[in-house]
């Protein structure tokens, strides 16, 4: 799996207007604002987490590695290994390579988050 993966299956099954039928969501956890990249042959998603128990809402993370992808009613959803989160918007300036956003050594102060579920 690749970033890339990730991202053409977030296009391909992602619903902007998701119904009153299929509004719960698996996962309270949501990442905002995301970017799928390839770091040392694993694939990340920098982000903002909202509704996530232990952080405030538009705090900046960095996954741990995603181990799978899928999407139920419209929603897609990220697993690491003890993890799951679901995709909301993709960050407005990202469209798929990681050096658009990598780009003239930029320091990202991302936090490493991993919600552990019981």
């Amino acid at each position: 799996m690749i970033a890339d993966d990730i991202i053409e299956y977030y296009l391909q099954n992602y619903q902007s207007k998701i119904s009153k039928i299929s509004l719960s969501s698996l996962c309270s956890s949501i990442i905002e604002s995301w970017l799928c990249v390839d770091v040392d042959k694993k694939v990340i998603i920098f982000g903002q987490i909202h509704n996530h128990p232990n952080h405030p809402s538009c705090k900046r993370l960095k996954t741990s590695p995603i181990q799978g992808y899928f999407s139920k009613n419209g929603r897609i959803y990220v697993n690491t290994k003890n993890s799951m989160y679901e995709l909301g918007l993709p960050h407005q300036d990202f469209a798929g390579d990681s050096k658009l956003f990598l780009e003239d050594d930029q320091e990202l102060k991302w936090e490493k988050l991993t919600y552990w579920t019981e």
